[in-house]
């Protein structure tokens, strides 16, 4: 018997078959020796990895110049008085307003000795202004004031972090534990001096706007990353401790009064989810969510005491997506939107990392 030869249609479905080889199976094929080819990991999911801290090379140094625009703005009524008859208000009503704008500029570094272990070093730059509205110009209901309090621009709190990856593998599942200090190198939220406008008694403001939180604090925490094609999933908890410590004046007024500070600690979570649209561009979409406890003073030979309104729930629902120029380096743009009256309310962020 004499074999058939095979035709031009035979030809195109064979060619047809191998250009629509799908694009996992890519991932793993085998050439005429018998080798097994596995290409790279796409840019884009590992620049999802890097934003998650669960990307580890030994000898790998990781440069990260950032940039971001915070605003947030308040509404307090303020009643001075009492109820007469349980309906007729008698006395002041105050109604203020605050408008605040953080712009920071930060770098980044980051260090990994080990295939397991990175370390990291952040330094902020922030400049604040804020602005304070109020009624009560001439003692009037009607004429409202306002008042800029501003600084040029100081250095915050400079933090240092430890990044070890418990299991997984490049690329695949991990958990990763975290542990990071911050030192108070910002100005402190401590001692500024309240002072009234004197045209508008109603209306205070502060002298200076802080730069830092005033206290050491140490975060602790895990992470968690698993790829779920075409998805990558993704989550955190963590606790922050802030150190109790001492000040010369933890007054808000001309009268220095030393004591001491126990600062509100914080719980937060949070996880979302990454779509690597293609080798370049990847989109996340998260949410995160911080509760803060009260701020407790102490002054010099008194009792302990909370300071009211210092507790807080903070929750942002994060927009980002990255683009992968090439695999040193990457554009990681972020919106953060307050979902909570103690979250800013919106949060625009900007940041380059760069591998060398």
């Amino acid at each position: 018997m004499h074999g058939r030869k095979s035709g031009p249609v035979s030809w195109g479905l064979m060619v047809a078959l191998i250009a629509a080889q799908p694009a996992w199976a890519a991932s793993s094929t085998q050439g005429a020796l018998g080798v097994q080819h596995k290409p790279k990991t796409q840019e884009s999911v590992q620049a999802v990895y890097r934003q998650q801290n669960a990307l580890f090379k030994a000898g790998q140094l990781i440069l990260q110049p950032g940039v971001s625009y915070a605003y947030s703005d308040s509404n307090a009524l303020t009643l001075n008085g009492f109820l007469a008859l349980g309906a007729i208000f008698l006395g002041q009503i105050n109604v203020s307003k605050v408008q605040s704008n953080i712009e920071t500029l930060s770098l980044q570094s980051s260090y990994a000795p080990t295939d397991d272990l990175e370390l990291s070093l952040t330094v902020p730059y922030l400049a604040r202004q804020s602005t304070y509205e109020s009624v009560g110009v001439n003692s009037s209901s009607l004429q409202a004031s306002q008042q800029d309090v501003a600084n040029k621009g100081q250095i915050g709190d400079v933090s240092a972090a430890l990044y070890y990856q418990l299991s997984g593998a490049q690329g695949g599942a991990a958990a990763i534990w975290n542990l990071t200090a911050k030192a108070p190198t910002g100005r402190s939220p401590y001692g500024i001096a309240v002072v009234t406008q004197p045209q508008n008694n109603n209306l205070s403001y502060p002298e200076s706007l802080p730069t830092g939180n005033g206290v050491w604090s140490v975060s602790t925490g895990l992470s968690f990353i698993k790829p779920a094609s075409p998805a990558i999933l993704f989550g955190s908890v963590s606790y922050t401790y802030n150190i109790p410590n001492s000040f010369g004046n933890i007054s808000s007024t001309t009268t220095p009064q030393p004591g001491e500070v126990a600062g509100g600690n914080a719980f937060s979570f949070g996880g979302g989810t990454a779509f690597a649209l293609n080798r370049r561009v990847s989109l996340t979409l998260s949410m995160n969510e911080t509760f803060i406890t009260e701020t407790s003073i102490k002054p010099r030979g008194g009792p302990w005491q909370a300071v009211v309104g210092s507790n807080g729930n903070a929750a942002v629902l994060n927009l980002g997506m990255s683009y992968a120029d090439s695999r040193r380096v990457t554009v990681v743009t972020n919106l953060a939107i307050g979902l909570t009256k103690d979250a800013p309310n919106i949060n625009l962020s900007v940041t380059v990392p760069t591998t060398f």
